[in-house]
């Protein structure tokens, strides 16, 4: 198509607008400020600051939520928040620095999810890419493309981008779960998409029929496996990475990890631009967490399912409590880091 027809076709309101700064050269520094900002455009010398930093920068700060909350606000939300919005009985855990949902970090987003018996939430798919790790409950489960795969307190399950899942409870009690998820990404790149699921015949539900986890394997990690490695591993502190059977991370996005603190022990010291959200498996401690630059200092206490979050370049440490070892679920944006090139950390 000519130039010239496309220009014809144009509205009004789309044409290019006469630009502003024709008239003469400005004579001063603020009327030069002035005619750029006129035509949308912004001096680079007065915007505030570079236009990057000396070193990683994030407003979340670290933060801890206490199960006994999520749980409580969960069991209110059960006979308030009807069965076909089961997919969406959730707490999401907003940092408090920025406090803005839907961030945990600046990256990740983490909830606390609760199905009842006998639910079953409505079928969909989206672009975000989901981890899903049990806290309590017996028989819930996760189909994903037909494959229903039962979860056990520990197990868990990701949901690869643009699959058909659904979540039931086929037990007798409530099942609680941790959903970690990159949506705080697609604020920064709007490019996301959900669609719910209907059959020619109008069902809204996927047929899905019982998985072992030998064909689950690409999408199920069961805990009693991961204990296992994490409990071979020699040393006080052992960290244990969920990997797909080719070595690559879970996700391009997002990577997991189980770890392992002896009573009275802790773990290494680590600062690195991932974030990392942990949801307590079994055991008690502490986080000592310090800030890039050592003046801010906080002493994050958890007992067994808290969740707690060390945003991007702090320096921390996770110690047990004497009574006994602490197991530790984790999720991180460090794949997606590493693919970009970003990723670096200090001891």
């Amino acid at each position: 198509m000519a130039p010239a027809r496309i220009s014809a076709e144009l509205e009004p309101t789309d044409r290019p607008r006469e630009t502003s700064t024709k008239a003469a050269p400005a004579k001063d520094k603020h009327t030069l400020e002035q005619q750029i900002r006129r035509d949308d455009l912004a001096p680079l010398w007065n915007a505030g600051g570079p236009p990057s930093a000396p070193e990683p920068h994030t407003k979340h700060i670290p933060a801890v939520w206490r199960y006994e909350d999520t749980k409580r606000h969960l069991l209110s939300a059960v006979n308030l928040v009807p069965q076909h919005e089961a997919e969406r009985r959730a707490v999401l855990m907003i940092n408090p620095g920025p406090r803005q949902p839907p961030f945990t970090t600046d990256v990740l987003l983490a909830a606390h999810q609760l199905i009842t018996p006998g639910e079953k939430a409505l079928c969909h798919r989206h672009s975000p890419f989901a981890v899903r790790f049990l806290i309590e409950g017996e028989h819930g489960y996760t189909a994903i493309d037909g494959k229903k795969m039962y979860m056990a307190p520990g197990d868990l399950i990701i949901t690869p981008r643009w699959n058909w899942h659904d979540h039931g409870n086929e037990g007798t009690e409530n099942v609680i779960w941790l959903d970690g998820l990159d949506i705080p990404l697609f604020k920064s790149i709007p490019i996301d998409f959900t669609e719910h699921y209907v059959d020619d015949h109008g069902t809204e539900y996927h047929p899905s029929t019982a998985c072992s986890d030998e064909k689950a394997r690409a999408m199920k990690f069961p805990w009693v496996t991961m204990e296992s490695k994490l409990d071979a591993e020699p040393g006080e502190y052992a960290s244990v990475e969920y990997l797909h059977e080719d070595g690559s991370s879970v996700s391009t996005t997002i990577g997991a990890s189980a770890e392992r603190i002896n009573a009275g022990a802790q773990s290494k010291r680590r600062m690195e631009t991932a974030s990392h959200i942990f949801q307590v498996h079994r055991g008690k401690g502490w986080a000592e967490v310090r800030s890039a630059d050592g003046k801010q200092v906080s002493r994050l206490s958890f007992g067994v399912r808290d969740s707690f979050v060390v945003p991007c370049w702090h320096s921390f440490v996770v110690y047990a409590e004497e009574e006994g070892p602490v197991y530790l679920f984790c999720f991180t944006d460090k794949p997606m880091q590493k693919l970009l090139g970003l990723w670096r950390s200090k001891a």
